[in-house]
């Protein structure tokens, strides 16, 4: 683990969680690609580590775009160069600073509990964009994960303390903590009361409370366990206001109470059931009237408007009821090009065929001897006519 004494640059962040304003003296500035790489004798900057992003802000003026370690030092990316031995101030983007330490406390909070009901180590885990995900060495059901929110946020309810600590090796050696591996030095352990106590580099609330809550958003399996995707704080603020968004517009289109939406949309996707079944049997009726006039040896190809690639298969089959030459069923596609479908009776294989119209009109599409179906981007129905006339010819 990181140990603050023997770190060349002074870790104002471990001092004080909460600083986003300080003064320092730059040791050094190289050019790194497109920006500069800036070492202070102290910052508050914290540098990407332990699944938290790194702070982003300002440095005497410029942007830190990124901050990372190196062998003790803590390095500032920015879009700037800064003179050697100068005084510089910092300042840390306080809402991003907020956010990072909101949902890297409540990911600590449910993990805790996940290890306390049901023995669930993690063994991964990420702040994203959006969302936090933390992947668990042993499957997690969806009603155990509903536990352990409920349980999460009690503590945040209880405003329990969030305590940091540095034991000595004595202590450190009878204190039973998480930790994803064997630590080495000496160990920073971050305690909340109630839900953990784990080894972690990271900077944290100082109450559970200022977390605000915690929100499951996905459950997957993943590996040997689970991956679950959670949002706290703000970004749990900001999801539910999407959702309830969402919901209400939802709500209007379906003339339905925001609590009633699921059995609106399940009666809504029943109609579209019926209403597919009663479109594919019209279909099946106005298909065989189009294949009737095919003769015995013609070799079809037939536009029709509207049809779905299942329809155009379908097409294609009953035109092949009439002819053992091969049959093709065309139809635009909304995208530009046309769905198409290929098929000879009497098992005849057509897949070079397919491959041929495929190649000449920058198609896409496969399937079994009988039958190929695919889509063509290029334009032009008259010249896959006349591709299909110098093809089909006797």
């Amino acid at each position: 683990m990181m140990n603050a004494l023997r770190c060349e640059t002074r870790r104002l962040y471990y001092e004080d969680a909460e600083m986003i304003h300080f003064t320092a003296q730059v040791l050094s500035c190289e050019p790194a690609g497109d920006g500069w790489l800036v070492a202070l004798n102290a910052t508050a900057f914290y540098p990407e580590g332990g699944g938290q992003p790194a702070d982003h802000g300002t440095l005497g003026g410029v942007q830190v775009l990124d901050v990372h370690e190196k062998a003790g030092r803590i390095l500032h990316l920015t879009d700037g160069p800064l003179a050697v031995g100068e005084e510089v101030s910092g300042d840390i983007d306080p809402v991003r600073r907020v956010e990072m330490m909101q949902q890297h406390t409540g990911e600590h909070i449910l993990s805790g509990i996940l290890h306390q009901l049901f023995g669930a180590e993690n063994v991964g885990f990420h702040i994203g964009e959006e969302t936090v995900t933390i992947d668990t060495s042993i499957p997690i059901s969806a009603e155990k994960l509903a536990e352990a929110e409920y349980q999460a946020n009690v503590i945040i309810w209880a405003d329990m303390p969030v305590r940091i600590s540095w034991p000595e090796p004595k202590a450190l050696a009878a204190m039973e903590y998480r930790s994803k591996k064997e630590p080495e030095g000496p160990v920073r352990i971050v305690e909340i009361e109630g839900a953990d106590r784990c080894a972690c580099c990271g900077i944290h609330m100082d109450r559970a409370g200022q977390v605000g809550l915690i929100k499951v958003l996905s459950l997957q399996n993943y590996k040997r366990g689970s991956r679950i995707a959670i949002a706290c704080g703000r970004r749990a603020l900001t999801d539910y206001r999407i959702k309830c968004a969402e919901q209400n517009e939802v709500s209007v289109l379906l003339s339905a109470k925001a609590n009633r939406i699921s059995p609106a949309v399940h009666r809504l996707a029943e109609e579209n059931e019926a209403l597919k079944a009663r479109l594919a049997a019209a279909e099946n009726k106005l298909f065989a009237c189009l294949a009737a006039g095919t003769g015995p040896g013609e070799a079809p190809l037939l536009l029709c408007e509207g049809l779905a690639p299942d329809g155009v298969r379908r097409l294609c089959a009953a035109l092949c009821e009439k002819t053992s030459a091969p049959c093709a069923a065309l139809s635009p596609s909304p995208q530009g090009g046309y769905f198409y479908a290929l098929g000879q009776a009497g098992g005849a294989d057509v897949r070079p065929l397919g491959r041929a119209l495929n190649e000449a009109f920058c198609g896409r599409g496969g399937g079994k001897p009988g039958l190929v179906q695919g889509s063509l981007a290029a334009e032009g129905l008259e010249k896959v006519k006349a591709f299909w006339k110098e093809h089909t010819a006797p």
